[in-house]
């Protein structure tokens, strides 16, 4: 629609805008382009309607973002469109039988033209009707500055003055070049000029070579040829300079030096080119080639030249009427507009959307409700505040709810009270299935009327419902703080507790945890020293865990007792084989590092009669068998109240490579308690320990305190 390729020559410098940026702008719309763009979308059998449903949403959205729009209404369309509306009636009625008539008219689309003003009326918003197309009282009074744009996807309005256009309207939330509060894309005219060089006067002649909704242009040409031909031109020229193709010979001349051979194609002037190569060009002032200049304008020239040609085939070309069309206004233009934005009348967009639209009562007031709430908000800032609340057809603010924040802008849910009972002849039904009528009018008992409307507007026209809001809020707020504190000073104390107990050492409170549990095990036993430090089991934590999952009955033994356990239970398993054969066993069935002449019989009967309790012998060997008897002579017994005395030359005689028995000089050497706490003298009987323990690499000691401290525990 519109001058064809305009807008693919004009996409580039697009600017996609999301619609609050509009906000306080007045927009003139072209009722008629959203109307087709709703009858493409679906077929009326599906969706009966579109248009209206479209219309009401778009237009809601519009004054719900605080930006008022002016609709324009198609008028008388011109002549020259006349084809092409038969055109689009052939192609939307393809397939059908149709009388044919000689009107070639909208009369189709002006019945949707006055449903869609009828609806507009109900919502408050007053529409405007132009003489001709609807997107040239757009351009008009966009030119004169009535209002801050146009919205319209037909190019032409810039060939009728518009200085700036919207296009591609859309609120929905869905796509890649969407906001979620709707977008737009904005055309300015300043800016068309600035990147393409493009003026009003070569648009209209880009319609002219192109086509548009007028015309069909000249037959094969296209968006490049046009721009060339605009390219060479200044926009106050290029109408004139279209004019003169077929009565000036100036283009007759220009074809004459196109064609003749002796003329250069690089520098215009007279000569080949192949002569310039190789001795240049006198008029260029070159000795060998010559200068381009003439290349790109010699492409230029072919090019009006081919267009020029094209045009005298057509016999009025260039159309005048076309051109008074976009650049002579029909009529006047008003000089002011109203743009007030009277009171939604609620009861009858109800009926006409139920009759029309087929919506539900309910589905229609949710819809309308807003819009009358906030024209309240918008208009009764003009009258006193008692008359804001007693004015008669209005709704009244009960209270505020919370606060909501939608798309970024701050907000309040308020309570309306229906106080004239406006929706009364409304057979509205709520959620439970309860109708609204004469027998219950009472709509606070069924309905609850909600909106959500901006703060500011809301400060503004009801301050009172405002300041009962914020002193609620602040009253529930010393609440929490005072419940906070308490919260906050219960913290504190334990948190101090806690700081306290972690600065004791954890050495000393260890400590007090252990005697306290040695106190308590001697005074709930009652025993006495003895008997309770038998009974007091002191060992490390390790062996506590273990030993609490094992029966505490059992008695605790070593891993020597747990061997001979293991063999006992291998022989019984075995039949007694392990026991036969140990029975069985000799002396020289054991493996020993001491020499085969060592008679291992003297030491057998010398173990025996140690344990049937005759005297202890301590014995000392040598490498040497032959020095056995006498090393065993020099050994001697003594048997003194129970003290068995060891001569010191044995130990004297024994090498420090050689292994002791440590238990068996444990046994020589003991000396029972009693005889050491008596002050009886035994220097020549005392044995040099650190001799012993030097000399032969024997670790033992004497006594039961040594043994004691030589314990782990």
């Amino acid at each position: 629609m519109g001058v064809k390729d305009l807008w693919n020559i004009l996409s580039p410098i697009s600017d996609r805008k999301p619609l609050f940026e509009l906000q306080g702008k007045v927009i003139a719309i072209d009722l008629s382009c959203w109307i087709v763009d709703s009858q493409t979308i679906t077929d009326n059998a599906i969706q009966p309607k579109m248009y209206l449903r479209n219309l009401f949403f778009r237009t809601s959205h519009l004054l719900l973002h605080n930006i008022f729009p002016v609709f324009i209404l198609e008028g008388t369309a011109p002549v020259l469109k006349h084809k092409t509306i038969a055109k689009r009636n052939d192609i939307r009625h393809e397939g059908e039988e149709r009388k044919i008539t000689k009107k070639t008219g909208r009369t189709r689309f002006n019945y949707v033209i006055k449903e869609c003003e009828e609806m507009l009326r109900y919502m408050g918003i007053a529409c405007i009707k132009g003489y001709g197309e609807a997107e040239a009282m757009c351009a008009y009074l966009n030119e004169d500055g009535l209002v801050d744009g146009c919205i319209s996807q037909d190019s032409d309005c810039f060939l009728y003055g518009a200085k700036k256009v919207y296009r591609n309207f859309c609120t929905t939330t869905q796509g890649n070049r969407v906001t979620s509060a709707g977008s737009i894309d904005e055309y300015s005219m300043e800016k068309i000029e600035q990147v393409f060089n493009l003026g009003r006067n070569k648009m209209i002649a880009l319609a002219l070579l192109c086509g548009c909704d007028y015309d069909d242009g000249l037959h094969g040409v296209g968006k490049e040829a046009a721009l060339k031909l605009l390219k060479m031109y200044k926009d106050d020229e290029i109408l004139d300079r279209m004019k003169q193709w077929r009565t000036d010979m100036i283009f007759t001349r220009l074809e004459n030096e196109l064609s003749n051979p002796n003329i250069c194609t690089n520098c215009g002037h007279f000569g080949k080119v192949r002569s310039h190569v190789r001795i240049g060009c006198a008029d260029c002032g070159t000795s060998t080639k010559c200068s381009n200049s003439y290349k790109e304008k010699r492409i230029l020239i072919s090019n009006e030249l081919a267009l020029r040609k094209k045009a005298l085939l057509i016999e009025n070309f260039p159309n005048q009427e076309l051109i008074n069309e976009f650049l002579i206004r029909k009529g006047a233009v008003p000089s002011t507009l109203n743009l007030e934005w009277r009171k939604p009348k609620i009861v009858e967009f109800v009926h006409f959307m139920e009759r029309k639209g087929l919506w539900e009562p309910n589905y229609a007031f949710t819809k309308i409700f807003p819009l009358m709430t906030r024209w309240q908000l918008l208009n009764l800032i003009k009258l006193p505040f008692e008359q804001r609340i007693s004015a008669p057809g209005i709704f009244i603010a009960e209270k505020i709810r919370k606060k909501r924040n939608i798309r970024s802008i701050a907000s309040y849910e308020i309570l309306w009270l229906d106080k004239d009972n406006l929706l009364k002849e409304l057979n509205l039904v709520d959620v439970n299935g309860e109708g609204k009528n004469e027998e219950n009018d009472d709509s606070n008992s069924i309905f609850e009327l909600v909106t959500i409307e901006p703060q500011d507007a809301t400060l503004k026209c009801y301050p009172n419902i405002v300041h009962e809001f914020d002193i609620l809020i602040n009253a529930k707020k010393k609440k929490s703080d005072g419940k906070k504190k308490v919260k906050d000073n219960v913290k504190e104390s334990d948190e101090k507790k806690k700081t306290e107990t972690k600065k004791r050492g954890k050495r000393k409170s260890a400590e007090i945890v252990n005697n306290k549990k040695i106190l308590e095990f001697f005074t709930i036993n009652k025993l006495s020293l003895n008997e309770s430090m038998e009974k007091l089991d002191i060992r490390s934590k390790r062996n506590k865990k273990s030993e609490n999952l094992k029966d505490p009955n059992i008695m605790k033994r070593g891993p020597q007792f747990d061997k001979v356990m293991s063999v006992e239970r291998l022989d019984s398993i075995l039949n007694g084989s392990l026991e036969a054969m140990f029975n069985q066993l000799v002396p020289e069935d054991f493996a020993s590092d001491i020499d085969n002449s060592i008679d291992m019989s003297i030491i057998i009967n010398n173990i025996c009669s140690r344990n049937s309790g005759q005297q202890n012998i301590a014995f000392e060997y040598e490498k040497n068998a032959s020095n056995l008897k006498n090393n065993n002579d020099s050994i001697m017994q003594k048997e003194e109240n129970n003290v068995f005395l060891v001569d010191e030359n044995v130990f004297k005689n024994v090498k420090r490579n050689e292994e002791i028995d440590e238990f068996d000089i444990l046994n020589e050497t003991y000396i029972p308690l009693d005889v050491r706490l008596s002050n009886k003298k035994r220097e020549h009987n005392k044995i040099d320990v650190n001799l012993l323990t030097s000399q032969n690499n024997v670790r033992f000691s004497l006594g039961i305190d040594s043994l004691l401290n030589e314990t782990d525990n």
